[in-house]
């Protein structure tokens, strides 16, 4: 019965012509506030310059230049680029390079999947986040304009396969691996119509409003003028949607909306969700799809900005909450907060310059994202050519600790802190957690939680007894020794696999433990996993080692394990662990000499003194009793006496020498 009689009241207002006008000043329209409760979204697939042609004369290379144009002053611009294959396309996928520049600076972030991508880009005033490792990415000089952007790519490339410029975009559909121009030369034409590879979301920087002391709370109207070029022929359907929405509390239900829609006579609205209340000015024809109802004819609305308000005001409605005028468009959709309250139905007071800069730069953070967590550390490194089109410039930076404070190096603020340090808090032992506070230079201070996982890492660790609670590195011989291989990641949906494990001793094989996730001997038995709420896998088993003959191989070994990781990168991990041999029956083992050792050394030394002990005796008794035996004569022979003369010079001649000799 609503929807019926619904109908009813936009039918009859939009043919009404004998309404009771209303008495009202003449209000100029003026710029609406981010704050004011108004938001206007359209996608189009028509952009202020653009062109296509056959493209590089490489058969397996795309080459596509994106040109972004945003407003003066407006502060952060942020971009999502999506990047999609063209559907049936079974041909090799060929590399696509993107050639990207913007008149300010701004954030890129690039979705893409398994596709060969190159971006190259000016570092100096565009932030490129990219998810996927494998993008190549070169930096380029800076240009004035897009022409000129374009002029430099067909002089490296010989030729681009599409040049698109576009005006404050949002989010960007791209479609690439497809045969999109037949043209030698991509000359740029005004106006030019992209939809078969391209389409942009765009929240309009132009809504306007015109406010008024209403007589009537809760009633207001909306204008939306769509121009159409040239080009454009036949009728068009455009999607139009309007959505009442409340921060904190409930809805306005009660509000009482008129919505003028101008456009070309030959421009179908096709319209979905709207508020209950909700009467209709439209150019063309419209159709209502949550009443199912066939094409309703519209009216001929004036074709000036002051006779469309004056148009509204007669039928009643005072305030105009927006006047947005929108180039060309597919879809629409109007987002208005108004809540219960009715202090809130009319207008919502604009933001206050401290929670602009506030929103700007938690935003900007949020994007950069300057934290990263490694193995026992936080680190925060934060370039401050990212930080250029913040209006209050960030001054000092700490954690949620003001004594952890970053470094200024004239080019980043740089700080490093331990997990334990700074108020870090360590959440299920993987998700780290803490507050960058930004001091601006008006001395407003910004605080950004900010939260990282530390690295995935592949543990393996050795116990004595069953209850795991005291971990050891010395394998004792013919003992059960218990094992727990553990990962940590923040991916909990995946799964791990104990692949591999194996005991490497020094002079001999390894010794199989695990293999394909089954024990590998009977001496290897393994355990059921224990339930870990954290982030970490674990994967457990025993076995016993058994030294060959009694007796030892090794002092030391290596237990190696390998496990694979299902997840959305399956990927395969390996860690060690350095672990001791250890025999209680042989204690001289523990010293580092055998009995066998003991005993040569002791053989050896024993032979080395018999045989000096013979060796000086041999010396002694071939000495000593030749000197007895054999006394020296007083009057030696003339050719021996000659000889020795002869032997000793001059000293025969002394006194002393001739008496010692007698």
């Amino acid at each position: 019965m609503d929807s019926v009689w619904c109908l009813v009241l936009l039918l009859a207002f939009s043919v009404a012509t004998n309404a009771s006008p209303v008495t009202v000043q003449e209000c100029p329209l003026q710029p609406l506030g981010q704050g004011q409760g108004v938001k206007v979204l359209y996608s189009t697939s028509r952009v202020p310059s653009g062109c296509v042609s056959q493209g590089a004369p490489e058969a397996d290379q795309e080459v596509h230049i994106l040109y972004l144009q945003y407003g003066f002053g407006s502060g952060v611009s942020q971009l999502h680029l999506n990047i999609s294959a063209a559907e049936g396309n079974n041909t090799q996928p060929r590399k696509v390079v993107f050639v990207v520049g913007a008149n300010s600076f701004s954030f890129l972030t690039v979705h893409a999947e398994d596709l060969p991508l190159t971006f190259i880009y000016n570092s100096e005033n565009i932030f490129l986040n990219v998810d996927d490792k494998e993008t190549n990415r070169t930096k380029l000089p800076s240009f004035a304009s897009g022409e000129e952007l374009l002029m430099w790519a067909k002089l490296n490339y010989g030729g681009v396969s599409s040049f698109t410029s576009v005006e404050s975009p949002q989010r960007i559909h791209f479609q690439v691996g497809k045969e999109i121009g037949t043209s030698v030369d991509c000359v740029p034409e005004t106006d030019f119509d992209a939809g078969q590879y391209f389409e942009m979301e765009v929240i309009s920087s132009e809504i306007k409003s015109c406010p008024h002391p209403s007589k009537h709370p809760g009633k207001e109207a909306h204008i939306l003028w769509l121009h159409q070029g040239n080009q454009d022929s036949g009728t068009q359907a455009v999607e139009l949607n309007m959505n009442v929405t409340c921060d904190k509390g409930d809805p306005f239900k009660e509000l009482n909306v008129a919505l003028v829609l101008k456009s070309r006579q030959s421009l179908l609205w096709n319209i979905g969700s709207v508020p209950h209340s909700v009467q209709f000015l439209a150019s063309g024809k419209y159709s209502l799809k949550q009443m199912k109802t066939g094409e309703i004819n519209g009216i001929t609305l004036p074709d000036s900005k002051e006779d469309l308000i004056r148009e509204v005001h007669n039928r009643g409605f005072d305030f105009i909450a927006s006047y947005t005028e929108i180039p060309s468009a597919n879809r629409i959709t109007i987002e208005v907060v108004r809540c219960e309250q009715p202090a809130v139905t009319i207008s919502l007071p604009p933001s206050s310059p401290a929670h602009d800069t506030t929103e700007e730069t938690v935003g900007l953070l949020n994007i950069v994202k300057p934290w990263k967590c490694l193995e026992n550390t936080v680190e925060v490194a934060l370039a401050k050519q990212y930080l250029r089109p913040l209006n209050d410039p960030i001054t000092a930076v700490t954690l949620r600790d003001p004594l952890c404070m970053a470094q200024d190096n004239t080019t980043h603020f740089v700080l490093r802190s331990f997990l334990g340090d700074c108020s870090t808090v360590v959440e299920k032992g993987i998700h780290v957690q803490n507050e960058l506070i930004l001091t601006l230079a008006s001395q407003q201070q910004v605080t950004v939680p900010f939260q990282c996982d530390l690295p995935e890492k592949l543990s393996v660790q050795l116990y004595p007894t069953s209850e795991f609670d005291l971990p050891s590195t010395t394998v004792e011989v013919n003992k059960v020794a218990y094992v727990q291989v553990s990962f940590r990641t923040a991916d909990e949906k995946s799964s791990l696999q104990l692949q591999e494990c194996s005991l490497k001793t020094t002079g001999k094989m390894s010794l199989p433990l695990i293999h394909n996730g089954v024990s590998a001997g009977s001496s290897v038995e393994v355990l059921n996993s224990p339930y870990n709420p954290t982030g970490t896998k674990i994967h457990r088993f025993r076995f016993m080692y058994e030294a060959e003959d009694g007796g030892w191989s090794s002092l030391s070994a290596t237990l190696v394990c390998r496990v694979f990781l299902n997840h959305h990168d399956p990927s395969s991990f390996e860690s060690s662990l350095e672990v001791k041999l250890k025999n209680p029956n042989f204690p001289l083992h523990n010293q580092g000499l055998g009995l066998g050792t003991v005993g040569g050394i002791t053989f050896g030394a024993f032979l080395i003194g018999v045989l000096l002990t013979a060796a000086l005796w041999y010396i002694y008794s071939h000495t000593r009793p030749l000197a007895k035996m054999q006394p020296v004569s007083a009057n030696p022979p003339a050719s021996e006496s000659s000889s020795t003369n002869h032997s000793i010079g001059s000293t025969q001649s002394t006194p002393c020498s001739t008496s010692s000799v007698a």
